[in-house]
């Protein structure tokens, strides 16, 4: 298995870079085995055709959204600051995976991302946390926690997303909608 996840680990790298170079239309499986250092018949010995680097490309997205987010709230310091820092998470991770998330439409990110309509289990359970912490000692309104938290991460990750994409707009710039999600939830203390 050791063998699988180092290919596996290549080609979702080498898939990201010419995703990256010639869009997810462009990435073709031979640019593809190309950008991974390998060939397509390792690539199909490995069962590994367009959908199923596309799912390796999701779960490296989804693990990367996790821990990332995790950790970026777990970091001491005020609600709101900490809320802060995991949403700029969410777009440092997006900036990270944008070649595959621009090759995204909307129907691909349901299937991928979503179960009945909700976000996957844990998904966003980190900023849950701090959102409820916020909430206890009174700097955030009393909203629906996980509605909240899916809003924040979706308007976050996707706000950057078009700002960078269909506005040219730079990281930092595209951050700045951060800042307007947590007024929208404080209480101004």
């Amino acid at each position: 298995m050791a063998v699988a996840d180092g290919i596996h680990q290549r080609v979702a790298t080498g898939a990201l870079a010419a995703a990256t170079r010639h869009g997810w239309a462009g990435a073709t499986l031979a640019r593809i085995a190309e950008a991974s250092g390998t060939s397509r018949m390792t690539l199909h010995r490995h069962g590994l055709g367009r959908e199923e680097i596309f799912q390796l490309l999701a779960r490296a997205y989804e693990r990367d959204m996790r821990v990332t987010l995790a950790a970026a709230v777990a970091e001491p310091g005020a609600a709101a600051d900490r809320v802060k820092r995991g949403l700029a998470s969410v777009c440092a991770v997006s900036e990270r995976h944008l070649a595959f998330l621009r090759g995204l439409d909307e129907e691909e990110d349901t299937r991928l991302f979503h179960v009945d309509g909700v976000s996957r289990a844990g998904f966003v359970a980190p900023l849950e946390r701090v959102l409820r912490e916020g909430m206890r000692d009174g700097s955030f309104r009393k909203l629906p926690v996980r509605a909240t938290a899916t809003l924040l991460v979706n308007a976050a990750d996707r706000t950057y997303r078009h700002m960078r994409a269909a506005h040219g707009w730079s990281p930092a710039r595209s951050r700045e909608a951060i800042d307007l999600l947590v007024r929208g939830i404080s209480t101004g203390r």
